[in-house]
């Protein structure tokens, strides 16, 4: 679905994102509601989008963030919006509660604005359901991000001692 929604930013045209979502579905799918429920979930998309006042400022950005020698965050960010207060990286998943204490939300919200050379005050991270009905973001302070980092840190040094066969 990831795919189809850039289709769409990409284009701005709902047929180019449909053509997407046929030919995931003939590889991948022979449930009907199912099938229905994908492209429900993009036209639903395709209007909020058109109402919303959004700009998109890129989609499925994959992000490879070092964050030491040895360790980088990486993963997929569905969509990537511009505001007047900077940018929002927007995951397109089911919003779990406490997804605030998520490690790798202060995380995206440094690789983002390093990746778009902003400040991380002017960045926001966040999640969105499929059918664009809810959005819901945060922004962390520098406590927050430096925590995130510390922590994955000690969670890479901890991991490479798992490793005996290699060497930093």
């Amino acid at each position: 679905m990831n795919l189809a929604i850039s289709a769409f930013h990409s284009t701005n045209n709902i047929g180019t994102a449909k053509a997407k979502v046929d030919g995931y579905v003939a590889k991948n799918f022979k449930d009907a509601k199912r099938i229905a429920d994908l492209y429900g979930y993009l036209d639903e998309y395709a209007k909020w989008f058109a109402t919303s006042g959004i700009i998109s400022a890129d989609s499925n950005v994959l992000l490879a963030y070092p964050l030491t020698s040895n360790w980088q965050l990486g993963g997929l960010i569905s969509r990537v919006d511009y505001l007047q207060s900077g940018y929002r990286a927007v995951l397109f998943e089911g919003i779990a509660p406490g997804w605030e204490d998520q490690l790798r939300m202060p995380l995206i919200q440094t690789a983002i604005a390093v990746r778009y050379g902003r400040p991380a005050t002017e960045v926001k991270v966040g999640f969105q359901e499929l059918d664009g009905n809810t959005l819901t973001d945060t922004r962390y302070n520098i406590a927050q991000r430096s925590s995130a980092e510390d922590e994955f840190k000690k969670i890479g040094a901890q991991v490479w001692k798992l490793l005996p066969n290699l060497s930093p």
